[in-house]
C-alpha cells in the first residue's frame, strides 16, 4: 500500500506573538501490525529568544479519542511520537487517526498543529473466536455414547480481518468425527463407551487464502449412558423324590426353564441361585420375582430364590404347576428376565386319620355272638389315595380271642362268643374290655395311628336316684371364708352298682364369681369365697344327682336354701375422708368450727350405733365432737378457748385423727367392733392485737414499758446471720475508734493554761433531785461549787407514730400502740407530761448556769 505523508498545519493564537511553531518530520509509513514503541514522527518546537515552554507539548482533540500514540522527549526541543500498543492498531477498525499537538510558552504564546496518521493495511492470519481462541487452552466437550452419527457436537468459529473465505481441517483424521467448511464438527460413526475409546483429542485448523492459519485444541469425552440391558445367569435346583439336580440358564436364551420340586420341602429352601451383570455399570442391580402367588421369594441383593409357603398338593385349590419369572433390573428399569415353570411332585406325607379314635360300645346285660361292636372309618389325604390297613395291636382282639376283625372287612370288629353280665369271666374282667387297632398306609415312609375300642357290659338302669330330703336349709356366718363347709346333701340309687352317683349345682349360684362348690361324690357343699350379707342375704341352690349310666343317665334334684347370718364385718366410712377448716384464736368455747359436721355411715350398723373419739392431734383438748355417740353426724366444737398470749398455746395447725367405732350398742349384744377413720385439719389464725401493758398498778409520773416479742422462726435462718455480721462490724468499728483516739492523744499539745482554767471551773459536787411531778413545791436543788455555773437542761423527745388504740383490761384506761415496734403510751398522761416538761423548763430559767448540762427524758435517776 503506498505510503502517506503527514500534513502539517500551523495555527497561531489570536493576539499572541507567532514566534512559537512546530516542525514535524515523518519516520515512514505505519503498518497496522506495527510493534509497540514504533516511532511515527519527530516533533521539533521552535521558540523565540528568552522564552521557554510551559510544560511539554500535549495531544489534544484526537479522533478517535482513544488512540495508541504518545509523545516522548528526546531533547529540550525535540519529541518523538511513538506507538504504545494500546489499543492495538487495526486497519479494519480505524484507518486514519487525527492528532492535535498543543504547546505554550512562558509569554502566553500558544501553538497547535494537527497531524493525520494513515494506517496501512496488511494481511493477517485468521483467529478463532470463543474457547478455541487461546492456543494454550484445551476446549473440552462431553457427548453421550448413544449420540446418533451425523449429529453436530461443536461448531468452530473463526474470523479473518480481510473477510476472506476460510477453510477448516481436523487432525488427526478420525473415522469418528468430521468437520465441514463452516467449522461444524459432527459424529461420523456410532460410539460405544464400553468397547471404544472414551476420549478423543483433536486439533482444529483454520486457513485463509494466503496460507495463514490458526489452530485450536479440542478434547471430546464420551459419557456413559444406560443403553444396554443387564444379563442374568441362574442355576435352578430340581428336587424329585429327595434327589437334587441342577439346571443352568441365562437371560439370552428365549425358552422357559422347567424344574420339579417335591411337596413339603422346608420353608426357606433355596431352589435357585442367580447372578447378574451390566456392561453399563451405572449402579447396583436388583433382583425381583414376578409371580402370581406367594410360594416363592427372591433376595433382592443376593439373587437367591427360596420357598416362603408350604407346598402341599393335598391343599384345596393348590395348583401343582406354578410359574414365576426371575428378573434383574438396573436403576433405569432396564431388565433381564428368565421365565420358570415349577411342577410340584406329591409324596406320602400325611398320616391316616379316623373319624373316631375312641369307640365305646355298651351292651345291656348281654352281647350276642357276631355282634359288630366297632366300625373304624379312616382316611388318607395323600394323592393318589393310599390303601389303609388295620391290624390289632393290643387287647383281646385277634384269632382265638373274644373279639376279631370281620373277614374281608378289616375295619369291622365283632364278638366271637356271647358275653353275659353275670358271667364270672365277664365279672372278673370288670365288665369292661379294652383293645387297640393300628391303622397305617402301605407306602414308605409308613404312617400309623391307633384307635382304642372300649366294650362295656352294663346292667339295665331301672331306678332313678332319690334325695334323702327334697329341701335342705343351712346357715352361714357372713365372715366365713373359702373352704367353709356349708352342709351336705345325700341321695341313693337302687341300681347296680348301688349309690353310684355324682352331684353338681345346676342353679342358684349364677354370679360372675361362684360362691359355692359341691363335692361330686360326697355331696358336701363348701364356700369358694367370703359372702356379704349386705349384698345377698339368701341363696336358693338347686343340686342335681346323676347316676352312672352313661348312655341313659337318670337324675334327681333337691333345693338347698343357704341363709347368710349378719355379722359386723365392715368399718364405718366417712365421706369425705379429709376435712379442712380455719378459725381465729378468739373463738369462744362451744362454737361449731366453721359449721363442720362429720357424715359417716356403716353398711352393717345403724347410724345411732356409732361412737366418735379424737384419737390424736387434740393438744390441750381444744376440740370435741358433739354428740360423741348415738349419731352419724356429730359436730366439731371448741371445747377450750385458745390462749396464745400466756404461752400456753403455741400450735396453730391441728391435725385431728377421729376414730369412728360401731360399738354404741345395747348391752348384751356381743359384737366385734370395727373402727373407721376421719381426718380434720384445722388452722388457728391469731388476731394481730398486741397485749395490754403488763403493769396492773397505777403510778404517777411517766412510765415507759419496753415489750419485746420474739417472732423468730426456724425458717428465718438469715436473722442470726445478719445480727452476727453486724456485731463483727461493730467490734471492728470500736477498735478503729480507739485507734483514732490513741493517735489523737499522742499528737495533741496540751496547754498548761487551759488545764488550769479547767481545774478552776470543775465543780466539786453537784446533786440534782427531781421528785414526783405532783410535788412542785418540794423540788430541792443542792449545789456546792467554788464558782457560779450556768446549767442548761435539755429535753429530747422522740416522736413515735402510734397507729392503734386499746383499753387496758386492768385499769380501764385507753392506751395507744405502734403495731410494728410494740411501743405504747397512755393517752390520759398527755397533760401530765406537758406539765412535767414545763416544770423542768421553769427550773432552767430560775437557775441559770454558765455551763450547760443535758438531761434526756425519759429516765428516772440522780446525777452526781
Amino acid at each position: 500500500m503506498p505510503s502517506f505523508h503527514f500534513l502539517f498545519i500551523l495555527l497561531a493564537a489570536s493576539g499572541v506573538r507567532a514566534a512559537l511553531n512546530f516542525v514535524v518530520e515523518n519516520a515512514g509509513p505505519l503498518l497496522e501490525n506495527a510493534s509497540d514503541h514504533t516511532r511515527v514522527a519527530t516533533v521539533t518546537v521552535s521558540l523565540s529568544p528568552h522564552t521557554s515552554l510551559v510544560g511539554e507539548p500535549v495531544i489534544l482533540n484526537a479522533s478517535p479519542v482513544v488512540h495508541p500514540f504518545v509523545l516522548s522527549r528526546r531533547s529540550s526541543h525535540l519529541w518523538d511520537l511513538f506507538v504504545t500498543g494500546a489499543p492495538q492498531l487495526d486497519f479494519e477498525e480505524v484507518a486514519l487517526y487525527s492528532l492535535t499537538i498543543y504547546a505554550k510558552d512562558n509569554h502566553e504564546a500558544t501553538a497547535s498543529q494537527t497531524i493525520f496518521v494513515q494506517i496501512e493495511d496488511v494481511n493477517e492470519p485468521p483467529t478463532f473466536t470463543g474457547s478455541l481462541a487461546r492456543e494454550d487452552q484445551v476446549t473440552e466437550i462431553y457427548i453421550t455414547e448413544d449420540t446418533v452419527p451425523g449429529t453436530i457436537i461443536y461448531k468452530a468459529v473463526a474470523k479473518d480481518a480481510e473477510d476472506a473465505v476460510l477453510e477448516y481441517f481436523i487432525s488427526p483424521e478420525s473415522a469418528s468425527f468430521t468437520i465441514d467448511s463452516t467449522g461444524a464438527i459432527s459424529t461420523a460413526a456410532a460410539l460405544d463407551f464400553e468397547r471404544d475409546m472414551r476420549s478423543f483429542s483433536l486439533i482444529i485448523k483454520v486457513v485463509d487464502p494466503g496460507g495463514l492459519f490458526a489452530t485450536g485444541n479440542l478434547k471430546i469425552f464420551l459419557i456413559n449412558v444406560n443403553n444396554k440391558n443387564p444379563t442374568l445367569t441362574c442355576s435352578l435346583f430340581n428336587i424329585e423324590n429327595s434327589v437334587l439336580s441342577v439346571t443352568s440358564t441365562n437371560s439370552t436364551l428365549p425358552h422357559e426353564v422347567n424344574i420339579i420340586l417335591d411337596e413339603e420341602i422346608p420353608i426357606g429352601k433355596m431352589i435357585a441361585m442367580c447372578q447378574a451383570a451390566d456392561e453399563d455399570n451405572l449402579g447396583d442391580l436388583t433382583f425381583g420375582l414376578e409371580t402370581g402367588d406367594d410360594y416363592f421369594a427372591i433376595d433382592k441383593e443376593k439373587g437367591t430364590v427360596v420357598t416362603t409357603s408350604r407346598l402341599d398338593v393335598e391343599k384345596t385349590g393348590f395348583a401343582s404347576a406354578l410359574s414365576f419369572s426371575i428378573k434383574t433390573c438396573d436403576g433405569d428399569q432396564r431388565c433381564a428376565i428368565i421365565p420358570v415353570a415349577t411342577y410340584v411332585n406329591g409324596i406320602n406325607d400325611n398320616s391316616p386319620f379316623c373319624d373316631q379314635y375312641l369307640i365305646r360300645y355298651t351292651g345291656k346285660e348281654e352281647i350276642a355272638k357276631d355282634t359288630i361292636i366297632a366300625k373304624l372309618t379312616c382316611h388318607d389325604l395323600d394323592k393318589p389315595p393310599d390303601t389303609i390297613h388295620y391290624a390289632p395291636s393290643s387287647g383281646p382282639v385277634g384269632s382265638g380271642q373274644l373279639f376279631e376283625q370281620v373277614p374281608n372287612a378289616e375295619n369291622f370288629i365283632q364278638v366271637t362268643k356271647e358275653l353275659d353280665y353275670e358271667n364270672p369271666e365277664v365279672v372278673a374282667a370288670g365288665h369292661i374290655y379294652e383293645m387297640m387297632i393300628s391303622v397305617f398306609d402301605d407306602l414308605h415312609p409308613s404312617h400309623t395311628v391307633t384307635v382304642t375300642i372300649l366294650v362295656e357290659i352294663a346292667p339295665e338302669n331301672d331306678f332313678s336316684p332319690k334325695f334323702q330330703a327334697s329341701h335342705y336349709a343351712f346357715s352361714v356366718p357372713e365372715t366365713s371364708g373359702a373352704f367353709y363347709k356349708v352342709g351336705q346333701v345325700a341321695a341313693v340309687d337302687e341300681d347296680h352298682p348301688p349309690n353310684c352317683l355324682t352331684y353338681k349345682i345346676i342353679n342358684g349360684d349364677v354370679q360372675a364369681v361362684q360362691r359355692f362348690w359341691i363335692h361330686p361324690f360326697s355331696g358336701v357343699i363348701e364356700l369358694t369365697s367370703q359372702l356379704d350379707y349386705e349384698s345377698v342375704r339368701q341363696y336358693n341352690l338347686t343340686v342335681q344327682a346323676v347316676d352312672c349310666d352313661r348312655a341313659h343317665p337318670r337324675t334327681a334334684v333337691a333345693t338347698v336354701i343357704v341363709d347368710i347370718e349378719d355379722e359386723n364385718d365392715e368399718a364405718p366410712v366417712c365421706i369425705p375422708y379429709l376435712y379442712k377448716a380455719a378459725i381465729s384464736d378468739d373463738v369462744v368455747a362451744g362454737t361449731n368450727v366453721n359449721g363442720l359436721k362429720l357424715n359417716c355411715h356403716d353398711r352393717d350398723s345403724h347410724d345411732f350405733e356409732m361412737r366418735f373419739e379424737i384419737a390424736s392431734g387434740n393438744k390441750n383438748l381444744h376440740f370435741k365432737l358433739d354428740p360423741s355417740r348415738g349419731t352419724n353426724t356429730p359436730k366439731l366444737i371448741v371445747k377450750n378457748p385458745f390462749n396464745f398470749e400466756s404461752g400456753a398455746d403455741l400450735q396453730q395447725q391441728y391435725h385431728l385423727v377421729v376414730h369412728v367405732i360401731d360399738d354404741n350398742l345395747k348391752s348384751g349384744k356381743a359384737i366385734k367392733p370395727k373402727t373407721g377413720t376421719a381426718v380434720i385439719d384445722i388452722y388457728v389464725q391469731r388476731i394481730n392485737t398486741p397485749p395490754p401493758p403488763t403493769s396492773s398498778e397505777q403510778r404517777e409520773g411517766l412510765t415507759i414499758v419496753y415489750t419485746a416479742i420474739n417472732t423468730y422462726k426456724n425458717s428465718d435462718w438469715y436473722v442470726p446471720f445478719i445480727f452476727t455480721l453486724m456485731a463483727v462490724f461493730f467490734v471492728g468499728f470500736v477498735f478503729w475508734m480507739f485507734f483514732l483516739l490513741w493517735t489523737y492523744g499522742n499528737t495533741k499539745n496540751c496547754s498548761p493554761k487551759m488545764t488550769k482554767e479547767d481545774s478552776k471551773l470543775k465543780p466539786k459536787g453537784v446533786k440534782y433531785v427531781i421528785g414526783d411531778i405532783s410535788q412542785k413545791e418540794e423540788n430541792v436543788i443542792t449545789e456546792t461549787r467554788n464558782k457560779k455555773l450556768e446549767v442548761l437542761t435539755e429535753a429530747t423527745v422522740y416522736e413515735t407514730v402510734f397507729d392503734g388504740e386499746a383499753i387496758d383490761p386492768v385499769s380501764g384506761n385507753m392506751y395507744a400502740y405502734n403495731s410494728r415496734t410494740g411501743a405504747r403510751k397512755w393517752k390520759t398522761l398527755v397533760g401530765h407530761q406537758e406539765e412535767y416538761f414545763g416544770n423542768i423548763y421553769s427550773l432552767s430559767e430560775a437557775h441559770p448556769l454558765k455551763e450547760s448540762t443535758s438531761l434526756k427524758i425519759p429516765v428516772q435517776q440522780q446525777l452526781l
